[in-house]
C-alpha cells in the first residue's frame, strides 16, 4: 500500500480509484490490503470512515437523483464560491466528482447525523427491559433495566472507553485497555468479564474472569475472578463471591443481605416498570431475602409478607403500608 494516503483528507481519499473499488467490492486481495494498511495507521480511521460514507453516498445519489438536479446544485455552489473577478473555467473531472459528493452529502445530511461512525452512540434500557449491545471490537455489554451507556464509535479503535449509568455486565475482547467511566469511579481491564452496579449511589464491581482495576477518589484496587469491591464513603470494601451463573439480575433473581427497602423497591420499579409509594419509615428498614422477575405479585409477596407489610396494587402503582393490627 502507498503511504501517500497518509497525507490525504477524506475528500481526496474518496476520489482514489483504488479506494472506491475497495468500498464497492467485498472481500478479495484489495480489501485485505486496505484493512492491513488501516491496522498499521489507526490514526487514519476517521478519514477512511468519512471517505467511505462519501463513496457510498455518491452511489445512492446517482441512482436516486437526476443529472439535471445535481448540475443545478453544482451551479449554486459555483455561484456561492466564485469571486466577481473569476471566470468560469471548464470543470475538471475531479471537481465535477466533488460536486456529486457535495450533492450527496447535502441530500443525506440528516442520515449522516445519525449513521456516521463518529457520532456518539447512546444505548438506553427502559424500565422493565434488559438488552445486549455489541461494541465495535466485538465486546458485549448487557444492560440491566433503567441503564445507559455512551461511547464514540470512531474513537473506539484508539481508545476503548464508555460511560455507564446504572448496571451492566461486560464481556471484553482482548486488546487495548478497556475503560468504563461511572459517576463514582472508573474500571479498567484488558480482556475479561465483570459487572458494575451504580444504582442508588453504589459503585460495586464484581470480576468474573481475568483481572479488573477499579479506581475511585484516587484509591485503586486490583480484582481477580471471584473478587468484588464496593466503594463505601472513602474506602474500598472487598469480598469474594461465587462466579457460577453470572450476575443474578441476568437470571431474573435479586438477592439482598441487610439492604434498605428503598433499594429493594427501586429495583422492583426498574424490573416491573411500576411506581412504588411507601413512607420513609418503611423505606429505611432493612431486608434480607430475594425476589424474582417472573411475576410482580409474587415478588411483592416475598418481600412484604416477612416484614409484615401490605401491598395494594392498582394498575402500575403500588402502595406499601404496615399491616393493621387486629385485636
Amino acid at each position: 500500500m502507498n503511504d501517500k494516503y497518509l497525507k490525504y483528507d477524506a475528500v481526496k481519499l474518496a476520489q482514489e480509484d483504488a479506494f472506491i473499488r475497495w468500498v464497492q467490492e467485498e472481500g478479495g486481495r484489495r480489501s485485505q490490503e486496505w484493512e492491513a494498511w488501516l491496522a498499521r495507521h489507526p490514526e487514519k480511521q476517521r478519514e477512511v470512515d468519512e471517505a467511505r460514507l462519501l463513496v457510498q453516498a455518491i452511489a445512492i445519489k446517482e441512482e436516486a437523483v437526476s443529472q439535471g438536479r445535481v448540475d443545478k446544485l453544482w451551479d449554486r455552489i459555483d455561484a456561492a464560491t466564485k469571486t466577481p473577478a473569476q471566470a468560469s473555467p471548464a470543470r475538471p473531472m475531479a471537481y465535477r466528482w466533488l460536486g456529486y459528493a457535495a450533492a450527496a452529502a447535502l441530500a443525506l445530511l440528516a442520515a449522516f447525523f445519525f449513521l456516521r461512525p463518529d457520532s456518539a452512540i447512546t444505548v438506553k434500557t427502559a424500565y422493565g427491559q434488559i438488552t445486549e449491545h455489541r461494541l465495535p471490537d466485538g465486546s458485549t455489554v448487557r444492560l440491566n433495566a433503567g441503564s445507559t451507556i455512551r461511547y464514540h464509535a470512531n474513537e473506539w479503535n484508539s481508545a476503548r472507553q464508555l460511560s455507564l449509568e446504572g448496571e451492566a455486565f461486560f464481556e471484553v475482547e482482548k486488546g487495548k485497555p478497556f475503560k468504563v467511566i461511572t459517576p463514582k469511579g472508573d474500571v479498567e481491564v484488558l480482556g475479561t468479564s465483570f459487572n458494575i452496579n451504580t444504582f442508588e449511589g453504589h459503585f460495586d464491581v464484581q470480576c468474573y474472569t481475568g483481572r479488573v482495576q477499579v479506581s475511585a477518589n484516587g484509591s485503586q484496587e486490583i480484582l481477580t475472578a471471584g473478587q468484588l469491591a464496593q466503594w463505601e464513603e472513602s474506602a474500598w470494601q472487598r469480598a469474594t463471591f461465587d462466579t457460577d451463573g453470572g450476575p443474578g439480575w441476568q437470571r431474573g433473581r435479586f438477592e439482598y443481605h441487610s439492604a434498605p427497602l428503598r433499594e429493594v423497591f427501586a429495583e422492583m420499579e426498574r424490573q416491573f416498570d411500576i411506581r412504588i409509594d411507601a413512607p420513609d419509615s418503611i423505606l429505611a428498614r432493612t431486608y434480607t431475602g430475594a425476589f424474582e422477575r417472573q411475576a410482580l405479585d409474587s415478588a411483592l409477596y416475598r418481600v412484604c409478607w416477612p416484614m409484615k407489610l401490605n401491598a395494594e396494587r392498582r394498575d402500575n402503582k403500588v402502595s406499601i403500608r404496615p399491616e393493621e393490627n387486629i385485636d
